[in-house]
């Protein structure tokens, strides 16, 4: 069951995400209440933020869920999920300083120590940085980190906007 959280209890969460800054935060908070946001309603609030340009739906629905941590990978900042599947989950980002778009293949912490995995991922990632084609998408950087006793892998490519191959497929057979 989904938790409801205050408008205190979200606002704490948002700032603690590290997704707004708390002084535009409060500047934004003011702008609300002047044109009569109801700044009790936690939904609402998380509304006018994504109106606003200042988070996506996606990082919104996490916000409210209680859920602070998981929206930056290094660089980046994690937009929306593309996709998940079996071998790892597909985010939308942004590099934190430079506002390019692009897609981060995460590969999921349960198979970081499944040397099998780690390599098949390492390997993709060098595959896709040797290949140089207009058709094909770009790798920009591979890496991880580690956040207390987990690790995360990732793969940063190049996010080309439409339907992916699997939306196509279906669509077209």
């Amino acid at each position: 069951m989904a938790i409801k959280l205050t408008a205190d209890s979200f606002l704490a969460v948002v700032k603690q995400s590290g997704l707004i800054t708390p002084d535009l935060l409060n500047r934004l908070l003011k702008e609300f209440q002047q044109q009569a946001v109801d700044l009790e309603d936690s939904r609402a609030i998380a509304d006018q933020l994504v109106a606003r340009g200042h988070l996506t739906r996606w990082q919104a629905d996490k916000l409210l869920q209680g859920k602070h941590k998981g929206f930056f990978l290094g660089k980046y900042r994690l937009l929306s999920l593309l996709g998940k599947g079996g071998m790892s989950s597909v985010y939308l980002a942004e590099h934190v300083l430079m506002r390019r778009r692009c897609a981060i293949k995460v590969l999921p912490s349960k198979r970081v120590n499944d040397s099998s995995y780690l390599g098949r991922f390492h390997r993709e990632a060098q595959a896709v940085a040797s290949l140089d084609h207009v058709n094909i998408v770009r790798a920009y950087d591979v890496d991880h980190e580690v956040e207390k006793d987990t690790e995360i892998h990732f793969l940063v490519m190049e996010y080309v906007e439409g339907q992916s191959l699997q939306e196509v497929i279906q669509n077209e057979g």
